[in-house]
């Protein structure tokens, strides 16, 4: 009896490695599109009101608002390495989003601007709670890499930049955030938050569990 009961416990477990491996086997990516939102016309009073707290958000609700919400890309000067040293800084258009699971191939950022002639980086980090800074600036952690960066030259004017940061392959546990960069001032604001302006993140994930990476 002894021998039946191992044997069938033997073969539970072989049976249940097997579903396990199918089910990873069977994971294909999906197709998520997150779109930046605030609630403020002007950018910069969220920036105010988020200040110790979040980030603007964004998530797959289409925006629906009539005129379009903005922030400057740029809101001081000053040394130009201060540029590069904070990640998900609180003075730059930052958005973070629910994300869970593993995000794999090109992200694509659609970006609407008005703006000078000018350079941007876009960078996209996971699981970035809170600014965090390099230490020759501001104390207050190691910097982390973005997981994925490109830049792009923006056009004079109005104008929407089709973004693509190639073959990315990370993990996020909860949140995925991307912040626009300028290298140097960069007279200009990033539009966002109505259908002729949706600036968004599109990307494609393996979900952690579920149908969906954006829950």
């Amino acid at each position: 009896m002894k021998r039946v009961v191992s044997m069938l416990l033997i073969l539970g477990m072989v049976f249940g490695a097997v579903a396990s491996a199918e089910a990873k086997k069977k994971a294909k990516p999906v197709t998520a599109t997150l779109y930046f939102h605030g609630t403020e016309t002007v950018g910069e009073i969220d920036v105010v009101n988020n200040f110790t707290a979040a980030y603007n958000k964004m998530d797959t609700t289409e925006p629906s608002g009539p005129a379009p919400k903005s922030q400057a890309l740029t809101t001081w000067t000053g040394d130009p390495a201060m540029w590069n040293d904070c990640a998900g800084s609180k003075l730059l258009p930052v958005w973070s989003g629910p994300v869970s699971g593993k995000v794999v191939g090109d992200i694509k950022v659609t970006l609407h601007s008005l703006s000078a002639p000018g350079t941007v980086s876009v960078q996209v980090w996971p699981d970035l709670m809170t600014q965090t800074c390099a230490s020759n600036d501001v104390s207050e952690g190691d910097y982390p890499e973005p997981a994925a960066e490109t830049t792009v030259d923006l056009p004079a004017g109005p104008g929407a930049s089709e973004v693509v940061l190639k073959k990315v392959n990370f993990k996020a546990f909860a949140a995925l955030t991307v912040m626009i960069l300028p290298h140097g001032p960069v007279a200009g604001r990033v539009l966002y938050d109505s259908p002729d302006y949706a600036s968004s993140l599109t990307f494609s994930c393996i979900p952690k569990s579920g149908k969906t990476c954006t829950d």
